[in-house]
């Protein structure tokens, strides 16, 4: 596991070359703000073709992402401009309250965005990466490492997350799929309604996460906080 600290921490190590990203095809769910539209225009600048998911209509694909037919317009609309490298999910809601506080809709919406949308993608994606190669990059939450107070339902869909996640890297062994979890920390997004003073930019995490996919080496898992 490697862990990123601050707004411009890298992974110690070989920093890798923009010529990796330059013609690869990838998916990003959630890219229509926050670190999803970070990831996706940081990956779009470095020569990367990006179609990008989200509820939004300004969204290349515009919809539920815990739909399998919006992951399979996804998948197609992609496959018009190559073979598929990459998928980042990074889809995902936050309603937070005391336990006893949710309604089952809420329970559900929780579970779908942060959750289903990863499996739904995944389940798609990750047999052909096996084959032929690529990588799936899961963003998750610290709440996927720690139980927090007020945030029962959103750390069980985490915990669900990190657990596909860690299911998919045993099933990647020996073949030619890359799977890398990331665990951010709050970041000054739509995510929180309100402003969130010390929150760590996304813009300076989605760095961190593209750094690591660019890289030779085999990283698993990246936890990213602020300082």
């Amino acid at each position: 596991m490697a862990a990123a600290n601050g707004c411009c921490s890298m992974i110690d190590g070989w920093i890798g070359t923009n010529a990796k990203l330059r013609g690869m095809v990838a998916i990003v769910t959630g890219a229509s703000s926050g670190l999803g539209l970070s990831i996706a225009q940081l990956l779009r600048e470095q020569g990367t073709s990006v179609i990008g998911v989200a509820r939004r209509s300004t969204a290349d694909v515009s919809g539920d992402a815990a739909k399998r037919e919006i992951a399979l317009r996804a998948v197609e609309a992609a496959e018009q401009l190559g073979a598929i490298d990459l998928l980042v999910n990074c889809a995902g809601i936050g309603v937070f309250g005391p336990t006893g506080s949710y309604d089952e809709q809420t329970i559900a919406a929780i579970i779908d965005a942060n959750l289903i949308a990863t499996i739904n993608f995944c389940e798609l994606l990750f047999p052909r990466f096996q084959e032929n190669g690529g990588t799936i990059v899961n963003v998750l939450s610290t709440a996927a490492l720690i139980g927090k107070a007020n945030e029962s339902v959103y750390c069980a869909a985490k915990w669900g997350a990190r657990g596909y996640t860690e299911s998919l890297k045993a099933e990647a062994k020996g073949t030619k799929a890359r799977i890398i979890a990331v665990a951010p920390g709050g970041m000054r997004t739509p995510f929180w309604p309100e402003p969130r003073p010390g929150f760590m930019d996304p813009d300076d995490v989605a760095a961190t996460i593209v750094d690591a996919i660019k890289r030779p080496v085999d990283i698993s898992e990246i936890v990213i906080t602020r300082r």
